[in-house]
């Protein structure tokens, strides 16, 4: 038998509850630099003509490592039996890994080289995050769970303010990924230190064979299906979130005339915006959520509003209706993220194995950084950027019916 965990967690504890956020926007911080604007600009300092076909490999190939990465990690942690915790080792590792990635990145000489260090800082950043989001079960009772989920997806959005900020503050070269990705990685290791992690005193009787690494990657969806609806549902709005920014500085550039130099600049300003929408509704959701104990008609409307965010934007023929656009967008995305995090807990089928099934429904988050990229270049070629937002838009809507066949959760 596998009850071998400490049940001795003074974790489930208000600082824990407070910590979690604080420590998911210290990753944001450090991840939003080199996946919004750093790379984007390296790649056309290396090769401007060939730059938007380099950035869909660039992130597509990070994004596999983040694929393969977040489920495994997750696993992993479940697993560990250092005396310093299940979830803190993988955290503090992942954090060392993922910085020297996104250094590789800030002085890569070549094209090959900035794949290398994005596939690198994607693989050491997921291991934390992996851990970080198993945090939640961890540490959360359910009925707070809700509000936590609320804050932290609100400040992992956040985090891409304080980000897109630090980065217009440098001129493009490498403090502009270096300065505010080690800002963002120190705010997260400080917050996570205090807290008590969980400790498994045992080591799991079941062997970490191949068949235990391959369910690292799957669930069965026959025997969860709401599991299986909650994650296609996160599919569905993290490809709409994600069509949203991550061509973002080439479309500023292509379709307004931004030059290099100003697009770090607008891109903070679109952030921004789009954060202030997510502001207003995320911490009233989250907290309405709970107090109704419904999930569901939160992120229909979500998606919905989501989808007209990005209809704007795509039809904008000016920055003052871009931004409108991700005013809206930003609502819309901060309907969902103040509920789908506590949707999922709510759904998970065994909370010993909660890192590596919270890992798998990751999945439904980097699997659209996986897919875009290969799928962008052929849709902006034949219908331009808004022709992107349009299809994005789409999956909007599937996120909407996507939620309605969950059963467990009202």
């Amino acid at each position: 038998m596998e009850r071998t965990i400490s049940t001795a967690v003074p974790a489930r504890s208000r600082y824990a509850v407070a910590a979690i956020p604080l420590a998911l926007l210290g990753w944001s911080i450090a991840l939003v630099p080199p996946l919004a604007v750093t790379i984007a600009l390296r790649l056309r300092e290396l090769d401007v003509d060939g730059a938007a076909a380099n950035l869909g490999i660039a992130l597509g190939v990070g994004a596999f490592f983040s694929f393969i990465t977040n489920p495994l990690a997750g696993r992993l942690s479940d697993r560990t039996t250092s005396r310093f915790g299940m979830r803190k080792p993988w955290i503090f590792s992942g954090a060392a890994i993922g910085y020297a990635g996104i250094a590789v990145i800030a002085f890569a000489p070549s094209v090959p080289v900035v794949l290398l260090g994005w596939s690198v800082a994607q693989v050491g950043l997921n291991f934390s995050l992996a851990a970080l989001i198993a945090l939640l079960p961890d540490q959360v009772d359910p009925q707070r769970r809700g509000r936590v989920a609320s804050f932290i997806s609100l400040a992992q959005n956040v985090g891409g303010v304080g980000a897109t900020f630090l980065v217009q503050l440098f001129p493009i070269g490498p403090l502009q990924s270096l300065v505010p990705s080690l800002f963002g990685i120190v705010l997260m290791l400080v917050v996570v230190t205090p807290i008590k992690d969980r400790i498994r005193t045992e080591r799991p009787a079941d062997k970490f064979d191949a068949k235990a690494l391959f369910g690292s990657f799957v669930f069965n969806p026959r025997r969860y299906p709401d599991l299986g609806w909650a994650w296609l549902t996160r599919f569905f709005l993290n490809t709409t979130q994600f069509t949203a920014t991550s061509y973002l500085a080439y479309f500023l550039i292509a379709e307004f005339g931004v030059s290099d130099e100003e697009a770090p600049t607008m891109v903070f300003q679109a952030v921004l915006v789009n954060a202030v929408g997510l502001l207003l509704v995320t911490p009233v959701l989250g907290w309405l959520s709970d107090k109704l104990g419904r999930r569901k008609p939160f992120v229909v409307l979500s998606s919905l509003i989501a989808t007209v965010g990005l209809t704007v934007i795509a039809l904008s023929s000016t920055i003052p209706v871009m931004l409108l656009g991700q005013f809206i967008l930003g609502a819309g995305v901060g309907a969902f993220f103040a509920v789908e995090l506590a949707l999922i807990a709510d759904v998970l089928p065994n909370e010993q194995d909660a890192g590596k099934d919270l890992g798998v429904a990751n999945l439904a988050q980097s699997l659209p950084q996986s897919l875009i990229p290969i799928a962008a270049p052929g849709v902006i070629a034949a219908f331009g950027y808004p022709g992107l937002f349009i299809g994005g838009a789409l999956f909007g809507i599937l996120g909407a019916l996507g939620v309605t066949r969950v059963r467990q959760v009202r």
